[in-house]
């Protein structure tokens, strides 16, 4: 059931037909052993703090949750004429698709989400660089001087990991320098990121968590780990 990056207590103990007790008790035996990486409410596949998968891959996660967040962040807290950062990642191009047509200004230095906007009503803003070919953003000193250079209304980050002690986490370190300077050159900013990765951790800390202005994620997450933020 790993085969797709990660399991939920729920969905095993339903499958399986065992109580939840069960199943977080065997997910505990597997983690000691190091066979799965617990999370709040499920497991991970095991893997290091540095492991990204490749966009093809990520873009197939959870992606009703994505596709909800996405909506939400576009029915609820974008105006139009405001303008908004977007960073690199899956959540952000289906950001980029509710968004889509929109009267806005998005900033960004993802490609899918300059190629979802492109011929439409929506003002796109590029942020150069040395495109990276992993995530199909840029990265590096020119994107971080771009991203500088604007003050946007919003910021929407993605990252892989957040936990109300450290914060926001990611593990590309280049990446992790163009969300800042996006993050602090908005006047709000929120992470998009689905129930999976809440209580995860990852290599660096784009920033700590109340630097945010809130998280947007799906309606899976557990309120009472939402209250720790």
């Amino acid at each position: 059931m790993l085969r797709h990056g990660s399991v939920e207590v729920d969905a095993i103990a339903q499958e399986l037909d065992v109580s939840r007790e069960t199943i977080r008790r065997d997910l505990s035996t597997l983690a000691s052993q190091g066979l799965v990486r617990r999370t709040r409410g499920g497991a991970t596949a095991p893997g290091g703090s540095l492991t990204e998968l490749d966009l093809s891959v990520r873009g197939t996660e959870h992606h009703a949750a994505k596709v909800a967040i996405a909506r939400y962040i576009g029915a609820c807290l974008v105006e139009d004429g405001t303008s908004v950062a977007l960073d690199t990642g899956t959540t952000a191009k289906e950001i980029a698709h509710a968004l889509r047509g929109r009267k806005i200004t998005v900033v960004t230095p993802s490609l899918p989400v300059i190629n979802e906007l492109a011929g439409t009503g929506t003002t796109v803003l590029v942020v150069g660089g040395v495109l990276r070919s992993r995530s199909l953003g840029t990265v590096g000193p020119i994107a971080e001087q771009t991203a500088r250079q604007f003050q946007c209304d919003l910021a929407f980050i993605s990252a892989p990991a957040i936990t109300p002690e450290v914060g926001l986490m990611d593990t590309d370190l280049d990446g992790v320098a163009v969300k800042q300077c996006l993050l602090e050159r908005a006047a709000r900013g929120y992470a998009v990121l689905d129930h999976t990765k809440l209580g995860r951790t990852a290599f660096t800390t784009v920033c700590p968590a109340h630097a945010l202005t809130g998280i947007v994620t799906d309606d899976a997450a557990d309120p009472a780990d939402l209250h720790d933020y």
